[in-house]
């Protein structure tokens, strides 16, 4: 999430003291720990938390006004066309890509330096239909790396640009596919579907992805 951002304090322990206090996000703080630096309104400090005792306020919210929401029809719809999910910065709004879009625009992201460091489970409700997985990449440049709006939404402390990406196979868009063990990134059903135009578009890609450089988890969190 970038600097900026209202937010409110929760869920703290040791300091519960600051649950319910409301600030703005100032930027990164301890990313290995996935903290923010929050700069509380009732005072000058500037506190590390971490993102999951944040929420953003109502007004900045997802779910509310065009350009700071994600699409109503992405959750759980099997239409192909809204298969992963992302932050279009010039337009300042969620958008989708299909299949084809996501590995031709993955392929532009390597083309400009970036690279795949992030890919972790993430669930949306109680239906095991509604599996996701983030997808997050930076720059080799860690300058050109700003807060992630699409990983701040989904829980995650994330400098880079992150696509949250449904488990449904790119070819048959068959839900809860396996992942592509060679990359992390994809989903295919079968071999056929492996076999298919969009698998073989897909390898290009495949090739291009580093697993060893990845960061992965193995809980999945549940979003909402």
């Amino acid at each position: 999430m970038k600097a900026g951002t209202r937010v409110r304090i929760k869920g703290l322990v040791s300091a519960s003291h600051h649950n319910g206090k409301t600030g703005t996000i100032t930027g990164t703080s301890a990313p290995a720990e996935g903290r923010v630096g929050v700069k509380l309104d009732d005072d000058a400090r500037v506190l590390a938390i971490k993102i999951g005792n944040l929420e953003i306020l109502a007004s900045q919210s997802n779910s509310t006004g065009k350009g700071q929401r994600a699409p109503p029809e992405f959750d759980g719809s099997p239409d192909p066309n809204v298969l992963a999910l992302y932050y279009h910065y010039a337009d300042r709004a969620f958008d989708c890509f299909n299949a084809a879009e996501y590995n031709t625009q993955m392929l532009r992201y390597y083309d400009h330096g970036l690279s795949v460091r992030l890919v972790i489970p993430r669930r949306i409700g109680s239906s095991e239909s509604n599996l996701y997985f983030l997808v997050g990449l930076q720059h080799a440049d860690t300058d050109k790396n700003t807060l992630c709006e699409v990983a701040f939404n989904c829980g995650r402390s994330f400098a880079g640009i992150s696509m949250l990406v449904k488990r449904r196979c790119f070819a048959c868009n068959r839900p809860r596919s396996a992942v592509c063990k060679s990359c992390l990134c994809a989903c295919f059903c079968s071999e056929a579907c492996e076999n298919s135009d969009v698998g073989k578009d897909h390898r290009k890609l495949c090739g291009l992805i580093d697993t060893s450089s990845i960061v992965t988890e193995d809980e999945c969190v549940q979003l909402l």
